[in-house]
């Protein structure tokens, strides 16, 4: 009540919308990054080594949104499916999470990438559905318990012959604790400390 109070003293919010202009302003490649020194003009498009842009998307970032996420780009899913991997099983199934070009490791399991991201897309990029994917395999739901002729042929657990073992994050164990306490506020925006 308070915080709203305070709020409605500052007047009616202003709400700042994004749309395209009527024109287009000219684009042009800096000359040597500098953008003083404009070089050749430039429109608008996805990157024709990869894939066009989809034929009924607006040459604008909402066809860009499009072109990230169309079929003939699986990169996205496979770096978002690689990103939820890690969160679950310490490592991704590429170990470089920030790096994922020629620059980056080779993944551990690519075809297990490979299908997980062609999933992950066939299910309309649910991440629920990917998760629960995740988390009710038998490579996920095994023991943690190290077996020592297996630890010595694989330390880093790469062939995923056990579950990994997990830490909390500190922003989860200060969540639990405040959980637990029974001084969590669980809408967002709460009160500060």
């Amino acid at each position: 009540k308070r915080i709203e109070g305070e709020i409605s003293l500052l007047g009616p919010a202003i709400v700042h919308v994004l749309r395209d202009a009527e024109t287009a302003p000219d684009t042009h490649i800096f000359e040597r990054g500098s953008y003083l020194a404009l070089g050749e003009k430039v429109t608008t498009g996805g990157i024709d080594a990869l894939h066009p842009l989809p034929e009924a998307a607006p040459q604008n970032r909402l066809g860009l949104a499009h072109w990230l996420v169309s079929e003939e780009n699986p990169l996205i899913a496979r770096v978002a499916v690689n990103r939820w991997w890690a969160e679950l099983f310490g490592r991704g199934i590429v170990e470089t999470l920030d790096d994922f070009g020629m620059q980056s490791a080779p993944p551990s399991h690519p075809e297990l990438l490979d299908r997980l991201a062609v999933e992950f897309i066939e299910k309309g990029w649910s991440l629920k559905s990917f998760l629960r994917t995740l988390v009710t395999s038998n490579t996920y739901r095994q023991s943690a318990v190290v077996n020592e002729r297996a630890g010595e042929i694989d330390p880093e657990n790469r062939l995923l012959w056990r579950s990994p073992r997990h830490r909390l994050t500190a922003e989860l164990v200060r969540d639990n604790a405040l959980a637990i306490s029974g001084v969590l506020e669980p809408p967002l925006y709460g009160p500060s400390v």
